[in-house]
């Protein structure tokens, strides 16, 4: 047998979702429909009335498993990664947060080297979190390693990543943030971490910015006299936007108002995940940084600051469905197809012809059941 045939499952597409459905694939999907699916040499799975969706698009993710992406350290960037694919994320960004320069271009060196050597299939790309932010607004970021922008530190962090920079972070009104947006378009640029007013965040987005880091968190809050970065983000069409769907970043109607609001084509789903997603409540050193989980709540230790979470996105798709009541077909829409489209990748995070077979399976809750495929 070569490939394998899924049948008996309401499939999220694109276009709707396919009752009673099959796919057939091999690495790539070959073809999919309704009702009773075609002879094929192919290992055959019923899912008897389950759901089958596309693998989840992760492009904000730290770490798991109890490794960081960003350490330095190839086998801890396999490690993490391993723990979110096993998880049903089968493309990933590697954040890197703010830290010195020179341990920056290190994990920035480890990260490239696995994507190379292709030891960990769903790592993609790069994302840079830091160190162009806010101090103002830095969260777990150390305020030593926070910089105003500068074209040459940028151009060493691009020639580390060795062409994979997918992803940066930046606050819009540091010194030298707009001219650094307009003049690279070869990587996309997220607003985060920033303590703009809603002008000054809205100049970000009109100089190129199109991504909002961890939309609510880390920026000024939503004032009905001073609404800020939160409602400019939420209005303006051209841009995406972040949520950490783990019930301790949002309150669940700030969730749906971001939803309602923005509409699952806008909305992206992300774990921002620490070292600590997949372990339980403890103590942890964290590439030098010491945290605490309590209660799924990753602190750093000794504050109230949350320094990233313990979530995969499987959790979060769960999490949206069975306790805010968003339809399937959405959740997997912010965790899937709106990652990948807005970062330009038409051959992963849905459900056709000749796209990548990342295949999982969920129940009426939005459980995650099984990774069929990972392609």
């Amino acid at each position: 047998m070569s490939g394998l045939l899924v049948r008996g499952a309401h499939i999220v597409t694109p276009d709707g979702v396919l009752d009673d459905g099959w796919l057939l694939a091999g690495d790539r999907i070959e073809a999919l429909g309704i009702g009773a699916p075609p002879d094929a040499d192919a290992e055959v799975v019923d899912l008897a009335g389950g759901w089958l969706v596309p693998g989840f698009v992760d492009v904000h993710c730290h770490g798991g498993g109890g490794r960081s992406l960003y350490a330095g350290a190839q086998d801890d960037v396999r490690v993490a990664a391993g723990v979110h694919r096993g998880a049903g994320t089968t493309t990933l960004l590697a954040s890197i947060g703010s830290m010195p320069l020179p341990r920056m271009l290190e994990a920035a060196r480890a990260i490239a080297a696995v994507i190379d050597d292709g030891s960990a299939p769903q790592l993609a790309g790069i994302h840079f979190e830091g160190p162009f932010l806010s101090p103002a607004r830095r969260g777990a970021h150390p305020p030593s390693a926070l910089r105003d922008p500068e074209e040459t530190v940028f151009a060493h962090l691009l020639e580390a990543a060795g062409g994979y920079t997918r992803l940066v972070t930046i606050a819009p009104e540091l010194p030298g943030a707009l001219e650094l947006i307009s003049r690279h378009d070869e990587v996309r640029f997220a607003l985060g971490h920033t303590d703009a007013d809603g002008d000054a965040f809205a100049a970000g987005i009109d100089a190129g910015a199109r991504h909002v880091t961890h939309l609510y968190n880390a920026m000024p809050p939503l004032e009905h006299r001073r609404p800020g970065p939160v409602a400019r983000a939420l209005l303006d069409e051209r841009v995406s936007v972040e949520l950490i769907v783990d019930g301790i970043h949002l309150a669940p109607d700030a969730v749906r108002l971001a939803i309602r609001a923005a509409g699952p084509e806008r909305v992206t789903f992300v774990t921002d995940a620490s070292a600590a997603a997949g372990l339980g409540d403890g103590h942890y050193d964290v590439a030098g940084r010491e945290i605490d989980v309590v209660d799924g709540a990753a602190r750093l230790t000794g504050t109230t600051t949350l320094a990233g979470s313990t979530l995969t996105l499987a959790a979060a798709v769960e999490r949206a469905v069975s306790q805010l009541g968003v339809p399937i077909a959405d959740a997997v829409r912010m965790a899937s197809t709106t990652p990948a489209d807005r970062m330009g990748w038409t051959d992963r995070g849905r459900l056709v012809a000749g796209a990548r077979a990342h295949l999982l399976a969920l129940d009426d809750r939005g459980r995650l059941l099984r990774v069929l495929a990972a392609g």
